[in-house]
């Protein structure tokens, strides 16, 4: 499926760290391994621990709590970047017919890419907004002033928050965006925030560059 985006996705980005390294293992992961006895399987269909004990009920707790991955994942209704005064709706977006990322009419709006990942799952979840337009700044135009250990709050219409940190802050040309960094799964719980950058095409109507800054969920 990704594949499949990633084509639509090459001229994504109409709006306006560390990057994730995609399918890493980090020491999240590994925290959240909870294996709750070391158990093996005797010949006889009973289990044995190292010290030699049968114990069937052990091997049934071990079976169900081996891995323990909550799930954080919410619908984006608000997010909130204190530090460059951003308190902003959140609509869902999808791809348009040209196979670019939509992005909310209103510049004064954010907009979740709601065929991927929700804010707190793991992968990339990407909400993007516009930089400014003919009247003035718009809901990203002080994105690019955001730094490393940067907070970004997001919360759902029932007002449960994540907080998200700021890990990297990346800017690329228009026509050659990493899209798999930026779309793309990883184990990491991201949120990679879009907005345009850069001269300004007046033939293309759009900004040259595009500025992604990826955030992590804050555990």
């Amino acid at each position: 499926m990704w594949k499949f985006i990633s084509i639509l996705l090459l001229m994504l980005l109409v709006s306006c760290g560390q990057t994730q390294s995609t399918g890493s293992f980090s020491q999240q992961d590994k925290d959240e391994v909870q294996v709750q006895g070391e158990v093996t399987q005797k010949t006889d269909g009973s289990a044995e621990n190292k010290n030699g004990n049968q114990n069937n009920d052990q091997l049934e707790t071990t079976s169900s709590s081996v891995i323990k991955d909550p799930s954080y994942g919410i619908v984006p209704e608000t997010i909130k970047i204190d530090s460059i005064g951003v308190d902003s709706a959140v609509e869902k977006v999808g791809l348009k017919d040209n196979g670019q990322m939509g992005v909310p009419e209103n510049f004064r709006l954010t907009g979740w890419f709601d065929r991927g990942s929700k804010p707190g799952e793991r992968g990339s979840a990407v909400i993007d907004g516009h930089v400014d337009d003919k009247t003035g700044p718009g809901v990203f135009f002080d994105l690019e002033d955001m730094k490393k250990g940067d907070e970004v709050e997001v919360f759902n219409d029932e007002g449960d928050k994540l907080v998200f940190e700021v890990v990297d802050k990346q800017v690329f040309p228009m026509n050659d965006a990493p899209v798999e960094d930026i779309f793309g799964y990883t184990s990491r719980r991201m949120l990679n925030l879009v907005t345009c950058t850069g001269t300004f095409d007046h033939s293309k109507g759009s900004h040259l560059d595009r500025l992604v800054v990826y955030t992590e969920l804050k555990e």
